[in-house]
Order: structure tokens, then C-alpha cells, then sequence
């Protein structure tokens, strides 16, 4: 073994030499290969302590193989290595920090892909041996056996099912003999996830792995699944193009094929992913296309590119990856989060796991303006039980606080209760699966919220020495100047932006026929509308002017749908704002304050409009609500494309408001430039 020469260990072992202690056996001499290899272990690690080296080296040896560089085969590797797994396994308490480096070949070695099954299984024996003997190795080992997560991802790499089952037992096994082994674990899959530019195939598999660890190591799940959004959140901001301008930009390129291509552009090659989300099964194939455009390098670059056909080629991998992982993702929810039917309720578990699942949005998703899907799960979560859809409401309720007493105490910034009123309106508006009851629910508090603040405005104004400080605040501006009272009133506006859309989307779940009756759309001369819209005229006509501080497209799809059911009428105050904000913008200077930015998300942040990902939208399309336009079927009205969507400027004759319904069903799409720290990505 010394000199890489292949024994076999099917009669009793002749050495020429070997070195027991201090004898040394003749040449010739046969002996008990298992009493052998135990003396010779033993001598091995005792002459380390007192600085022989030599033979400790040897053992390493025997024990050092990867698959792809040993000249041994995987046979003969199982065939000499088998007896030394014995030997080692008498000296298992003997193994301390001192052979860190026999340890770490033991636990690294390729011996997991070994087609002999019987060898797999004296092996892991040992190791789970070393761990039970001396726990201070479990970080090693679980290193070693989680760096095997996305094999199967690589051409070549055959047998992926099985090296899984067996990673897998490992894991478990170690897990239910040491229970505080999870943060090594967790530890682990943190080290060895893949970067998010690494190739789809190599996150889906790792993904899928991962997961399965959470079906043993419940006390990980939340480290684990951190990881995980995490991870899925950094590819989500990546993309910053429409889904349709890919498509409209690939027939555009196919057009140009006769044309040689420049360097750097995609050529889209669809790679071979599980789109079951099966936890289970082989790997996909790797795909041929080439490797995916590096994030930091599409930032750079993209103040100097206007090529937007070489930017829409360069998205598609991104694309591709963040639906396969999602895809995934939501398969592993729905099989974990699901209706006992027996007791026709949600077992506890599930419950818990909603909880988990809520606590990493408030701390990874609720903060990142830029995310465009990853928020979904949520969305696909609160429609498994009423009760869920409850407590997310409330929670994102209770981020947007009191009007009055929690505007000055700092516990939740501005950024996030702008963040929590956009996500308040944009669920309600887009979630089939909510009430009508809750509907009216969200938009009474979401009313008495606005006019809460109103009725405190009112009262500063009241104050002499109050209202003389704001002047100055102000610098004497006007109340209609937008860029001076937005940062002081960002939340109401949020507020009052998430009233305004969600009347766009659910006005037939607030109004009835004059005569209690369900309304009929063709008869809207005169509609009862419920108590909880209340207080909405107050707050469009206030002075502190919401529909010229919200975004343009809500504020001019409200008043189309206003008018139409005969609500209000606005367009008089709408058109006043827009010669206001010609006649401002020529003498305002350029700004970079954190108003400026709140501006710039309020305008374009709608956290569920709409879900594009072609594999991973299965999940959501059966509980998502679609836009309607006002006034009957859409798949009869000329304002409505063949998809049933609005089409640009519908229902209004103003050449200004050409685009806005567009707008209103695409809006969380839209790109926006870098926020920097104030907005954390």
C-alpha cells in the first residue's frame, strides 16, 4: 500500500517489511491480515504523538481516493479499503484533534459513489463511529456530506438518486444521534450553496437537497430556509426586464439571424429541469447554453448598454434559474403546508410553518423593494387557510401603525410601513381568495387610517407654534408642492395609494344595487356602496393632495373607474395637478433625499402585480384575481385584449392617460434605479 501497489486481502497479507512498534516482521511471514491492520493502526497513531510521522502518512493513504483522479477503480478502492475500516473502527477513541488530517481524509474521500453497497455501509458506519466518539468533528463531517447536494447537476455525474439516499441517511442518522448537530448543518448549506450565477441545474439539485433536509432537521428549518429566500431573493432583484419585451425582443433577433451575432449575446438553450419540484428524482442535465451573465457585471454596465435586445438575451438565464428554484420551492410548500383531511384543519405543524414562513418575509422580502416574485410564496401560503391570510393582513397592518402615536417613536421606519401599506393594497386587490367581508374589512381601516391622519393635520394646523415651524420646515412652500410634503407624509400617501388601488380591482366587492341586490354591471347609474368607503372623498379632496403624490397611473385609473360607477368625479383636480407639476419641474432642482427615493418606489412598487414565471405561475393562476374592466364581460369589450387585460388608454378619451391601464396590470415590473443603503436589496 506504501508504494500504490494494488493487494489483495483475499489470503492472509505478506509484507516484506512492516513496522510494528518497535519489531520488525521478516520477510515472508504471514500473519492475520485483521490482527495486522490493527497493530499496524494502532503503532500508526501512537508514533504520531511522539513525532513519527511515516507510517500515519501511509494510513492517510489508504484512505485518500477521488473518483476522478485515483488510478484505482472504484472495485479495488472498495476491495482494499474494506479491511482497514475494521481496523480503524478499534481504534475510534484514539482519533482527537491530533489527526485532524486522517479525519478530514476520511470524511472527504469519495467513498459515497461506491457502486458496493456493502462498502457504503461499513463506511458510514465508521463515520458515524468518529462522530459519536468525538462530536467536535460533526462540522467536518456534515461539510463533507452536504458538498454532495449538487452532484448530478454535471454531465457524467450518474447515480444521483443513490448517492442522495445515501447522503441523506448519513445526515439523519448523525442528526437523531446528535441532536445539536443542526448549526453545524445549517453551517454547512451555507458554505456550500451555489452563487446565484452559478447554472440552473446546479440550484435546482442543491435546492431540492436542501429541502429534503428539512423532512428530518426540523430545528434547522429556519436557518435553512433563510438560506434558501436569500438566496432566491439575490436572483429575483437581478431581473429588471419585462417578460413580454423578452419575447417581443427574440422574434426581433430571430429576424436578424442572417446577421453574424455580437460577442456576449445568449443564445437561450431551455435546460432540462424537474418542473414537478420532485424532491427526489436524478438531477437534471446541464445545459449546453453556456455559462449565465455575472449580476455585478450587468450592474456595471448598465448605465453604458442601450442594447436593450443584448440586455433581454443576457435576463433569460436569470429568468430561467429564479422559476426552476421557485418552482421547487412551492412544491415543497404545498406538500408541507396542506389540509388535514381528516380533521378538516390545518395540523399544527403547518401552522408553525406559516409562522416561519411570515417571520423571513417581515425580515428578507418585507425590505427589498426590488423583489418582483419571491414574494409569492406568501401570496400562495395565506390562500391555503383563511386564518393565514388573517394574520398576514394583520401583520402587515400593525408595520403600518397608528396615524398619530407611532410617527415619531422610530420602531418601524418610513420605508417599511410604505413597504407594508403597498403590500396591504396590492394582496387585497389581487387575492381571489379573499371575502367579500375582507375586503371591506382592510379598506374601513385602511379609510379610517387616512382620515385619522387627516383629522391630526388638521389639529397641527390648529397649533400657532406647530404651524409657524412647519412654514419654516417648509421654507414657506405652498402644500401643493409635492417635493416638500412627501417625505413628512409618506406613509398617508402609501396609505392612500393602497385605498385607491384597491378600489380599482374589488369596487364590485363594495357596491350592491340600489336595491340590495348583486350589482349587474350594465346598470351602474346607481349603486349603494357600503359604509367603509366612507371618507374616501375627504381624503382625494384634502389638502394634502394624494392623487398628485400617487403614482400617476393609480391616481388616473381611479378616477376612470370612479366616474364610471358614479363614485366621484376627479379628473377636474387630476388635470389641475399635472399644469401644477409641468409648471414646478422646470425650477426643481434634482434631489437625492430619501423622499426622493420613497417618490420613486410609491410610484412603481406593487408587490402582486402579476405573476409572469411560465413554470412556477401554476401555483398562483388558480388564486390570483385578474384585472376586469368596468362595464361587462371582458372577453366582449373592445377596451380589452385577447387575454382579457385592459388595453392602453381604454375608457378614456385623454391622449395624456394613454398607457395607464397597461401600467396598472404591470406596475411591480417596471425597472427602477439603485436606492442605495436607504433601501436595502
Amino acid at each position: 500500500m506504501a508504494n500504490n501497489k494494488t493487494v489483495s486481502f483475499k489470503e492472509p497479507i505478506r509484507l516484506p517489511v512492516a513496522t510494528t512498534g518497535e519489531q520488525q516482521l521478516p520477510a515472508g511471514l504471514a500473519i492475520d491480515k485483521a490482527v495486522f491492520l490493527r497493530k499496524f493502526t494502532e503503532n500508526a497513531l501512537q508514533q504520531v504523538k511522539e513525532g513519527k510521522m511515516d507510517e500515519y502518512f501511509k494510513l492517510i493513504k489508504v484512505f485518500s481516493y477521488t473518483r476522478n483522479a485515483s488510478p484505482l477503480t472504484a472495485d479495488k478502492y472498495a476491495e482494499e479499503v474494506s479491511p482497514w475500516l475494521a481496523a480503524l473502527s478499534e481504534n475510534v477513541s484514539s482519533l482527537t484533534i491530533t489527526y485532524r488530517d486522517l479525519i478530514n481524509t476520511i470524511f472527504f474521500s469519495d467513498w459515497v459513489v461506491n457502486p458496493d453497497e456493502r462498502f457504503v455501509h461499513r463506511y458510514a458506519t465508521l463515520v458515524i463511529q468518529i462522530l459519536s466518539a468525538h462530536p467536535a468533528w460533526v462540522p467536518y463531517a456534515m461539510n463533507s456530506m452536504v458538498r454532495w447536494f449538487s452532484f448530478g447537476s454535471h454531465k457524467g455525474e450518474e447515480g444521483a438518486g443513490i448517492v442522495h439516499e445515501r447522503v441523506h441517511a448519513v445526515i439523519k442518522e448523525v442528526y437523531r444521534t446528535i441532536p445539536t448537530c443542526g448549526t453545524s448543518l445549517a453551517a454547512a448549506i451555507v458554505e456550500k450553496c451555489p452563487f446565484k450565477t452559478a447554472k440552473i441545474n446546479v440550484q435546482v439539485v442543491f435546492l431540492q437537497n436542501t429541502l429534503r433536509c428539512l423532512e428530518y432537521a426540523e430545528s434547522v428549518r429556519k436557518d435553512v430556509l433563510a438560506v434558501v429566500l436569500n438566496r432566491v431573493i439575490q436572483i429575483d432583484v437581478e431581473v429588471q426586464v419585462e417578460l413580454e419585451d423578452l419575447e417581443e425582443e427574440e422574434e426581433e433577433m430571430q429576424q436578424k439571424q442572417a446577421e453574424p451575432e455580437e460577442d456576449g449575446v445568449f443564445e437561450f438553450e431551455d435546460d432540462d429541469v424537474d418542473t414537478k419540484g420532485n424532491d427526489d428524482g436524478d438531477a437534471p442535465s446541464e445545459s449546453d447554453s453556456g455559462s449565465d451573465s455575472d449580476s455585478s457585471d450587468d450592474e456595471d454596465d448598465e448605465d453604458e448598454e442601450n442594447d436593450l435586445g443584448k440586455v433581454s438575451y443576457d435576463a433569460r438565464p436569470i429568468i430561467s434559474k429564479l422559476d426552476a428554484m421557485m418552482n421547487v420551492l412551492f412544491a415543497w410548500l404545498d406538500r408541507h403546508i396542506a389540509l388535514d383531511l381528516q380533521q378538516g384543519a390545518m395540523p399544527e405543524s403547518a401552522s408553525r410553518l406559516f409562522l416561519l414562513i411570515l417571520d423571513l418575509f417581515d425580515t428578507i422580502i418585507l425590505p427589498t423593494f426590488k423583489s418582483r416574485y419571491t414574494q409569492f410564496f406568501v401570496f400562495f401560503l395565506c390562500a391555503k387557510d383563511p386564518q393565514y391570510a388573517d394574520v398576514f393582513l394583520g401583520t402587515m397592518m400593525g408595520k403600518v401603525g397608528d396615524p398619530v402615536r407611532n410617527l415619531n417613536t422610530g420602531r418601524v421606519s418610513s420605508v417599511a410601513k410604505v413597504a407594508a401599506a403597498s403590500y396591504l393594497g396590492s394582496f387585497v386587490a389581487r387575492a381571489a381568495f379573499i371575502s367579500t367581508q375582507i375586503v371591506r374589512n382592510v379598506m374601513g381601516v385602511l379609510v379610517q387610517w387616512a382620515n385619522a391622519y387627516l383629522d391630526w393635520q388638521e389639529q397641527q394646523e390648529k397649533d400657532p407654534v406647530r404651524s409657524y415651524a412647519q412654514a419654516l420646515s417648509s421654507k414657506a412652500v405652498s402644500a401643493s408642492s409635492l417635493h416638500v410634503d412627501f417625505e413628512r407624509h409618506a406613509v398617508f400617501y402609501a396609505v392612500t395609494q393602497a385605498v385607491l388601488y384597491l378600489f380599482c380591482f374589488r369596487w364590485r366587492d363594495l357596491a350592491t344595487a340600489q336595491d340590495g341586490q348583486p350589482l349587474v354591471e350594465t346598470e351602474l347609474d346607481s349603486l349603494r356602496w357600503c359604509p367603509e368607503v366612507e371618507g374616501i372623498q375627504r381624503v382625494v379632496f384634502s389638502k394634502l393632495n394624494p392623487l398628485r403624490a400617487c403614482s400617476a397611473a393609480v391616481a388616473q385609473q381611479f378616477a376612470a373607474v370612479a366616474s364610471q360607477t358614479n363614485f366621484l368625479f376627479c379628473y377636474a383636480l387630476i388635470q389641475q395637478n399635472k399644469r401644477s407639476t409641468n409648471t414646478e419641474e422646470s425650477d426643481e432642482p434634482a434631489r437625492n433625499s430619501i423622499s426622493n427615493l420613497l417618490r420613486k418606489e410609491l410610484d412603481t412598487f406593487f408587490p402582486f402585480d402579476p405573476m409572469a414565471l411560465p413554470i412556477s405561475r401554476q401555483y398562483i393562476d388558480p388564486i390570483y384575481l385578474e384585472w376586469r374592466n368596468v362595464g361587462g364581460d371582458d372577453d366582449d369589450d373592445e377596451d380589452s385584449d385577447e387575454d382579457g387585460e385592459p388595453i392602453e388608454g381604454a375608457g378614456d378619451d385623454d391622449d395624456d392617460e394613454e398607457g395607464v391601464v397597461d401600467q396598472m396590470i404591470a406596475m411591480s415590473i417596471s425597472p427602477v434605479p439603485p436606492l442605495g443603503a436607504a433601501f436595502p436589496c
